[in-house]
């Protein structure tokens, strides 16, 4: 009995795949053993470290390319802090808005011709006192100067086409500001420059070297001349500012057919309803 447990026993060993070696060992070896256990750390003094097999190892291995696969198991798509930025264009759009009222001004232009001159009915005297030549050149003259002078105006006042976007009643009613109010108070301006229009007739009497007289016959033209303008430009500048704001609070009637009491009364009373 005791030789069949011994046989049963190792075949128990075979059976496993160990060696009577690697079973047992000596008292000095396992002295070794324990003493080499006691240096090493406390991982290694937990248990036996266990190996997998050849074939394991090799489908468990990290893919050198793909990375490891715990790394792959437990890494997430990282999603971004900030969003990208978008360009983009709106439609473009030109609209034109009056508002309730629509201001309206005009503008007149004029033109001085800067007049002319001449001299009449001169006389001419020796004289004395003269302080730029001698005595055989002073002379004592006197006349009439006469000046004429012209200027021309141009009026520009809006147009009822340049107001495209206006509804009817609202393209009457600015048509009549343009005539009824902004044309007249321009015809102001027109009025006020045309006053430097005309002739004047002026005495003179000189007492001056006979080189002299024309320098001088000029230079009282000249005075005249700017005086006459800047009078004529402030009359001209008295009117101004001038702006009228057009009120566009209206509604455009209906069309009316031919033939109804509305229709043939609309002028008379427009506020009355057609009656059937």
């Amino acid at each position: 009995m005791r030789i069949q447990r011994s046989q049963i026993r190792f075949k128990r060993k075979k059976r496993c795949g160990l060696d009577d070696e690697q079973i047992s060992a000596t008292p000095a070896e396992q002295s070794d053993m324990e003493s080499s256990e006691k240096h090493l750390g406390g991982f290694y003094s937990t248990g036996p470290v266990l190996h997998l097999d050849e074939r394991h190892n090799k489908a468990s291995a990290p893919d050198k390319h793909s990375g490891s696969m715990s790394e792959q198991g437990n890494t997430r798509a990282v999603e971004p802090t900030t969003l990208p930025t978008v360009h983009g264009t709106g439609q473009t759009r030109h609209v034109s808005a009056h508002g309730q009222s629509l201001r309206l001004e005009g503008r007149t232009d004029a033109s001085y011709d800067g007049g002319s001159f001449r001299t009449e009915n001169v006389t001419v005297q020796r004289s004395k006192g003269c302080t730029s030549c001698g005595g055989a050149d002073c002379r004592h003259v006197t006349g009439t100067l006469v000046a004429t002078y012209s200027v021309a105006t141009t009026v520009t006042l809006p147009s009822i086409a340049d107001f495209s976007d206006l509804r009817p009643c609202q393209r009457t009613r600015v048509q009549n500001a343009i005539t009824n109010i902004l044309a007249p108070h321009e015809q102001q301006h027109v009025s006020a420059f045309n006053q430097y229009n005309g002739t004047t007739r002026r005495h003179f009497d000189l007492t001056l070297c006979r080189s002299d007289f024309d320098s001088a016959i000029r230079a009282i033209f000249d005075a005249e001349e700017q005086a006459r303008r800047s009078r004529v430009q402030a009359a001209s500048d008295a009117l101004d500012p001038f702006h009228f704001d057009v009120d566009l609070n209206c509604e455009d009637r209906p069309n009316r057919q031919p033939g109804t009491r509305q229709a043939q009364g609309a002028e008379a009373n427009p506020d009355d309803s057609e009656i059937p």
